[in-house]
């Protein structure tokens, strides 16, 4: 036989000896011999309901009794957030949430996100006695809320930033802060800490307006016109409050327009230098103001042109005469206030006029980052517990 067919044979004889061990040893390797697992047995999370024992753990129990309430009687002393309830008409227990939490409520329009979620909430916040702000589209929280925070829940600080109709709104001057501490700074020049102060909220309002998204990882090239044009903007705002007092001028006219305008001015040329540029070559070599402009008065004149025309574009969204009427006067709650006392600020956006939602979304992150800072310089804590309720936030920027 020749020497290739007995290869041949051989290599067959072999691949059918391997398919015959395959075959017998798949009857004891087989899917069924795989543990069997119930569904949901860890592979796909452990999420569930919490249970009645879990429920009381972690809710304070509070008998909703809003008549007692607004004749001053059982007020609750837990305060937070209601986040559900339990019971019948008449006789429902509040389930609350007091730690510092973030709480979002999505669902379709007309299932009651106001009427059984909102308007109870701003019930509980009044009988507990918290500070809070909330958002308005329009102004039926303020018109049924604001007298039954006043004469019920007897809040004396009740203000209504209404965007909607500017010439019937309170003021929200956004550096009432800095002109407060530049005040007593200028009156009491060995005051550090009243000028240091003044400093902190002029640099936190020139951050919230070149920066309103917060993230600024979205600059890219172009940080450095961002970052010089805050210190441009902190530099116009402490030397408009320091420098226009209140006895020559009046608090109406250190406002924000009042820095657009003197940005404006500042821009066009004195010789060789800009209006900038001298006014920072007048100021004392100590003076912290001259200091936040460095980026800007170091670079050159085409540089130093586009970092002014930077904070021109910021302040370009400020130029309305209906919001003039709001800007332009002191505000009757500050932050410093609102952490303290019990007060209640409304702030009614028309959610039919996008131009208005910058105005408010820049109020919104102005007073949170002021809540901020006076946090930090208490131990982290605010000395009443702050509350914002924002409807329709998903209408803002």
């Amino acid at each position: 036989m020749p020497h290739q067919v007995l290869i041949l044979l051989a290599a067959g004889g072999l691949m059918f000896l391997v398919i015959g061990c395959l075959a017998a040893l798949s009857h004891y390797y087989t899917l069924s011999g795989i543990k069997s697992k119930t569904v949901g047995d860890g592979q796909h999370g452990t999420a569930r309901w919490a249970t009645a024992k879990e429920i009381r753990q972690t809710y304070a129990h509070v008998p909703f009794e809003v008549k007692k309430w607004r004749s001053g009687q059982n007020l609750p002393t837990e305060q937070g957030l209601v986040l559900g309830c339990k019971g019948k008409k008449g006789e429902l227990t509040a389930l609350v949430d007091s730690d510092d939490i973030h709480c979002l409520m999505i669902g379709a329009s007309g299932i009651g996100k106001t009427a059984y979620f909102l308007y109870p909430n701003l019930e509980y916040a009044c009988a507990s006695g918290m500070s809070w702000l909330g958002l308005d589209s329009k102004g039926d929280l303020a018109r049924n809320y604001g007298a039954i925070a006043k004469n019920c829940y007897g809040y004396q600080n009740v203000a209504v930033i209404d965007l909607r109709n500017p010439t019937r709104s309170d003021g929200n001057n956004l550096l009432t802060l800095v002109n407060r501490y530049m005040d007593i700074a200028r009156s009491d020049p060995n005051n550090l800490a009243a000028r240091a102060k003044a400093e902190k909220y002029a640099k936190i309002l020139s951050k919230t307006i070149v920066n309103p998204g917060g993230d600024e990882q979205d600059r890219g090239q172009n940080s450095y016109f961002y970052d010089a044009a805050e210190g441009v903007l902190a530099t116009v705002i402490m030397t408009l409050s320091e420098f226009i007092p209140p006895g020559n001028a009046g608090h109406d006219k250190r406002h924000i327009m009042s820095v657009f305008k003197l940005v404006k001015e500042l821009m066009a040329p004195m010789g060789k230098k800009n209006g900038f540029q001298v006014l920072i070559d007048s100021l004392p070599d100590t003076h912290k103001a001259g200091w936040m402009a460095t980026a800007a008065t170091s670079s050159s004149e085409q540089g130093m042109a586009s970092v002014m025309s930077t904070v021109l574009s910021r302040l370009n969204s400020f130029i309305d005469s209906e919001q003039e009427q709001v800007l332009c006067y002191d505000s009757p709650i500050d932050a410093e206030h609102f952490a303290s006392e019990k007060c209640a600020i409304f702030l009614i956006i028309p959610e039919e006029d996008p131009t208005k939602h910058f105005m408010a979304g820049l109020m919104i992150q102005n007073l949170s980052r002021e809540l901020f800072s006076i946090a930090d310089a208490n131990e982290g804590k605010l000395k009443k517990r702050v509350v914002f309720y924002c409807d329709e936030f998903g209408t803002m920027p």
